[in-house]
Order: C-alpha cells, then sequence, then structure tokens
C-alpha cells in the first residue's frame, strides 16, 4: 500500500463485519434452525437424513481453493476482482432463500430434500463470498492494520455461527419461520451490495496462477504456515458445540451419566439458557478478537501467538474447576472467558497468515483460501479427536468431569502443538517493524 493514494477506512471493517456476521447466521441457520422446523413437520424426520443434509450442506466450504483461484484470476473491467465475486454469489445465496421458501409453500418436494439442495447452493454462494471478501481485505488493508481488521471480522462470523440458530429458535414464537428465511435472503443481498461503497486498488494485470500454486505448495515455508494453521483452530469446534452443553450440566438443566444426557426437568426449555450461553461465548469472541488485534498490530505478532495459546489454556483449565451451585454465575464469566480464547486465536491467526499471504499479491485470495481451508481440517479434526475421547474415556469413568475433563486437557495439548510450524516460521516474514507498530490509523 506504500506510496498509493488510497486510504483504508475503519468504516471498511463495519462493512466486512456486517458481511462475514451474516454468513456466519447463514451456516448457523442450517445446523441449528432447520434441523427443528424439519422435525415440527407432520410426520416422522430421519436422523441419517438431517445427518447427511448437513454433511452436504457443508460441501463448498471444501472447495474454498477454487473460489480463491477464481477470484484472483478473474475480473469485471473497472470493478475489479472481488467485487463480482461477493456480490453475486451472495445475490444468488439470497435468491435461493426466496426459492426455498416458495418450493416449501406449494410442497414441489420433500422439505429435507428442498432444504439439502437448497441449502448446499446457499452455502456455495456464502463460501465464495466469503473467500472474495478475505481477498479484498487482503487488496487494500495495510499490514499495520491486518491483526485487527482479519481478526474482528472473523470474529463476527464465529458470532453468528455461534447466536445467529438460537437467537432465531427465541423468535420463532413470534416471527413466523418463512419470513426469516425471507429476510435473511434479502439482508444477504443487500449487505454484499454495501461492498461497493469500499474503494478498490488497482491489482496485477497478468496473473500466472500456475506458477504461483506450485511457489506456494513447494516452499517449505508455507507449509509450517499450514500447520500452524491447522492447530490453531483445533479446539474451535469443540468450544463452539460443547462449552454450552457442559455450562448446562454444570448448572444442573442437563444430567449427565457418562456419554448418555437427558434433561432433569422435561417442562424445561433449553433454548432460554443455551441462548444466554451462546450470546455471552460470543460476546466474549469480539473482546478476545480486539483485544488480540491491537496486540498484533501494536505490540508484536509473535507475542500475539503465544498469548493466545495462554489465554486458550487457561480457559480450558479454569472450566476443571468444581463450582459450588451458590455461585454457580461464575459459569457464566467462563463461557465470557472461553468464548475469548477463540477470539483472540483468531487474530493470531489471521494476522500471521493475512502477512503471508501479502506476499503473493498476484494470488493473495487462493493463498489464505488454503490457510482457511486447513482451519477447518483443524477444526474437524478437534471433533474427532472430541469423539475419540468421550468413547474411551466413558468406558471407564460415567463422571461427567473427569471426561470433559480429559477433552479439556487434550485440547490444551493438541493446540499447543500450533508453537512447533510456528516457532520455525521466518518472523520477518510476518512480523512488523517498529515504525510500522507505532504508525497511526
Amino acid at each position: 500500500m506504500e506510496g498509493n493514494e488510497f486510504q483504508y477506512k475503519f468504516r471498511y471493517t463495519g462493512v466486512f463485519s456486517l458481511n462475514y456476521f451474516v454468513q456466519g447466521i447463514n451456516q448457523s441457520i442450517f445446523a441449528t434452525v432447520v434441523p427443528v422446523y424439519l422435525i415440527s413437520l407432520p410426520g416422522t424426520v430421519d436422523s441419517a437424513a438431517i445427518s447427511f443434509m448437513l454433511s452436504f450442506i457443508l460441501v463448498p466450504f471444501i472447495l474454498k481453493l477454487i473460489y480463491g483461484i477464481l477470484s484472483d484470476k478473474i475480473k469485471f473491467g473497472k470493478i475489479g476482482r472481488r467485487k463480482p465475486w461477493i456480490i453475486g454469489p451472495a445475490a444468488f445465496s439470497g435468491l435461493m432463500w426466496l426459492m426455498i421458501v416458495l418450493l416449501l409453500s406449494v410442497n414441489a418436494l420433500t422439505p429435507i430434500s428442498i432444504f439439502t439442495y437448497g441449502g448446499f447452493l446457499v452455502i456455495l454462494g456464502v463460501a465464495m463470498a466469503d473467500t472474495a471478501m478475505d481477498g479484498f481485505i487482503l487488496d487494500i488493508c495495510p499490514k499495520e492494520l491486518l491483526g485487527r481488521t482479519t481478526g474482528t471480522v472473523w470474529a463476527f462470523r464465529s458470532v453468528g455461527i455461534i447466536i445467529g440458530g438460537p437467537l432465531i429458535l427465541l423468535s420463532l414464537d413470534y416471527v413466523p419461520i418463512f419470513t426469516i428465511f425471507i429476510s435473511l435472503g434479502i439482508i444477504t443481498i443487500i449487505f454484499s451490495l454495501v461492498t461497493l461503497s469500499i474503494k478498490h486498488v488497482p491489482t496485477v494485470e497478468k496473473v500466472n496462477l500456475t506458477a504461483n500454486l506450485k511457489e506456494i505448495f513447494k516452499k517449505r515455508e508455507n507449509w509450517k504456515v499450514f500447520g500452524f494453521s491447522l492447530f490453531m483452530a483445533i479446539v474451535d469446534g469443540v468450544i463452539f458445540v460443547f462449552l454450552a452443553l457442559y455450562i448446562l450440566i454444570q448448572l444442573g438443566f442437563v444430567e449427565a451419566t457418562g456419554a448418555t444426557l437427558d434433561l432433569l426437568e422435561e417442562d424445561i426449555s433449553l433454548y432460554p439458557p443455551q441462548a444466554f450461553i451462546t450470546f455471552l461465548t460470543g460476546l466474549g469472541v469480539l473482546l478476545g478478537a480486539l483485544v488480540g488485534g491491537f496486540i498484533a498490530d501494536k505490540v508484536s505478532r509473535r507475542i500475539n501467538v503465544f498469548a493466545s495459546l495462554i489465554v486458550t489454556t487457561i480457559a480450558l483449565l479454569i472450566l476443571l474447576i468444581p463450582i459450588p451451585t451458590i455461585i454457580s454465575w461464575l459459569l457464566l464469566i467462563f463461557a465470557i472467558i472461553v468464548g475469548s480464547s477463540s477470539g483472540w486465536s483468531n487474530s493470531a491467526f489471521s494476522a500471521v497468515t493475512s502477512q503471508y499471504s501479502q506476499r503473493y499479491p498476484e494470488a493473495p485470495s487462493t493463498y489464505y483460501s488454503i490457510c482457511t481451508s486447513f482451519v477447518n481440517l483443524g477444526t474437524q479434526l478437534g471433533l474427532v479427536f472430541t469423539g475419540i475421547v468421550f468413547g474411551s474415556v466413558s468406558e471407564i469413568s460415567t463422571d461427567f468431569r473427569v471426561i470433559y475433563g480429559t477433552i479439556f486437557i487434550t485440547m490444551i495439548f493438541l493446540s499447543l502443538i500450533a508453537l512447533i510450524p510456528f516457532l520455525f516460521l521466518k518472523r520477518e516474514y510476518y512480523e512488523l517493524g517498529k515504525k510500522e507498530r507505532l504508525k497511526k490509523y
């Protein structure tokens, strides 16, 4: 960006954050709201069909490398190479929500089929727009702001994933579900169009992606970055999936015997307490991302990585503390702390990988999409390890504290493995100089 008249404005971060937040809600709604809707319909719903639906819908995220290549390689005249790949796919996703509502209204297909194939197309558009937006940020954001910007926007996406579905479930008593689907589609389109207000900078005219891909995958340094990306995300899935459940058990809403869970009182709804816990977790994600991003840009990215892993370790360890019923409110504070560890690690990961991505000006989106693919792989591996630990430890002990404690300790060790590739990275490739850290924005 040096020597260029372009000036990054903080309102750009707001525009990006709104889009990432809506992208997160689009993901969350299929994992939480749609299954509840299907179960509420007359007749029975096959659990295997719902499982297949969710796994099929998320397939587009596996193909992020392709979207990165498209948004790096193909541009549309003066509008540039990012905005068309943001607005076009987002508009497609929004229109697909309208189509889903139409098909459900006329009973064109079975509801599970409509959500399976329609959801795939919605998430396809979301994944493409998400990848192009990553590249847009890398194009226009000065490296002195990368930690704060990427950490913040990633945090908003995480918050959308965490609280989007539960909050919608709470609103179903007041708002018809079809209205929610239509509104989400319209908002997805409108927010993407707001990116037209963001100026873009001239990029490389001729892009040789084949040469860039060979260089990216050939260099050992990049494989260290990919390994770092994988292990920095290995705890995220466990936090988002099991934290609220663990706290609900401790608060006495759910009874746990080994790996078996049941409501203590059948007439109690879990949605309100779960929504409140996930809200606090989301608040923690934002706080962690803001603090981590500031440290990454103003102090040291190396120190920020160490700090994020320390916070993650502390956050998981405090969950092992037995909390008496009289002070059970402490668990809600723990939810904020654990959420902040996720947001902090996002800022640590994104600051480092974004800086590496900018080393490939022809293909920054391609490089970053590879890193996020390893993030997604790390999240899935974390859940796989959790499943293995659940199965193994529950055969030895029925005490939920022993089971969850083993999971949390396992996650600590796995997350700390990220230090191995990170310590071998070239510091000058991701760290800022003193003059850059002191630069005011």
